[in-house]
């Protein structure tokens, strides 16, 4: 994935003005919230994180993906439906916590103010493939967090103890849904940990190495041709039928 959870593991709950209706009535089963969180570029954690994204992109356009702008993202979840077709949480894959579902308030709620939010589709989907999706991600709550950043076991006995990060968590999820070796990229994507003089150090000093292999980031999906995104206003005041309605 483009960066590891760095920035979202010491996540504080803040409370912000509750998700507009217009804004949920958007949402379907399966489809994918991304955060792009404000990161203090004067830091070089952050530096390294934004220029992790940056070089997933420059990967994605050296294989003809066209991408417009160059918003990184660190965190992608699915968008998960009750009974009766009303989007009400999420289920992603947490540092620290592993896979879990959270309310849908709460996915927004927890994140740094001035955080960006895009909604996603993947294209061409059904709506049975959309539930498929959801429902592996579903079967997965409970399951550790992929520290390493690599893929689940093939070997582990049961779904809950697979290990995802957040973006290996949708990405399986729509691979099994979809029946494809290869979703949201046109070739397996290497991960990416740019500069690497500074992960090097990083992970040194936790006495790890730099993750190697294949994967998947919230960047990836972001701007993958398999997704279309926009971004989300939450400051948006409601449309004028909605405005009506409520006097």
């Amino acid at each position: 994935r483009s960066a590891p959870r760095l920035a979202l593991s010491a996540r504080c709950l803040r409370r912000t003005m509750p998700v507009p209706s217009h804004v949920t009535r958007g949402l379907r089963h399966g489809d994918l919230l991304f955060a792009a969180e404000p990161l203090d570029l004067t830091t070089p954690l952050y530096r390294a994180i934004r220029e992790v994204g940056l070089s997933t992109i420059r990967w994605m356009r050296e294989r003809g993906v066209v991408v417009n702008e160059e918003t990184t993202s660190e965190h992608v979840a699915l968008v998960v439906d009750d009974a009766s077709g009303h989007p009400v949480s999420v289920v992603e894959a947490v540092h620290l916590l592993g896979v879990r579902t959270a309310p849908l308030q709460t996915f927004f709620d927890t994140f740094e103010p001035g955080t960006k939010f895009y909604h996603g589709r993947v294209n061409d989907t059904t709506a049975q493939q959309r539930k498929a999706a959801v429902s592996f991600a579903m079967l997965r709550c409970g399951a550790p967090y992929s520290d390493d950043f690599s893929p689940p076991s093939e070997l582990a006995t049961t779904p809950w103890t697979q290990a995802f990060y957040c973006s290996s968590l949708v990405d399986y999820a729509y691979r099994h849904a979809l029946g494809e070796d290869l979703v949201f990229s046109p070739e397996p994507f290497p991960l990416a940990f740019e500069p690497r003089d500074f992960w090097e150090e990083y992970y040194r000093g936790q006495g790890q190495e730099v993750p190697k292999g294949f994967g998947s980031n919230p960047t990836l999906l972001l701007h993958s041709s398999r997704v279309t995104a926009e971004l989300i206003d939450l400051a948006a005041p409601p449309p004028v039928e909605e405005f009506h309605e409520m006097f």
